[in-house]
């Protein structure tokens, strides 16, 4: 069966602790799901929360600004 297309990836490996890997492999045979989408998911969670302006100390332009 084919598998539906994501969209443009990069590869970003990682080590885990050993408990956490383990949790996440017993995860992935218990619910069927990739490892990978798995990981995948919890850093987009993740990401969806950081704000990088804040972070960085930059602000951003808005849009009335720019033009």
């Amino acid at each position: 069966m084919p598998m539906p297309h994501k969209g443009e990836r990069r590869y970003v490996p990682t080590r885990l602790p050993v408990a956490d890997a383990n949790k996440l492999m017993a995860f992935a045979e218990a619910t069927g799901d990739n490892r990978g989408d798995i990981i995948a998911r919890a850093v987009n969670e993740f990401l969806q929360k950081i704000d990088l302006d804040a972070i960085t100390g930059q602000e951003a332009l808005p849009i009335a600004q720019a033009s």
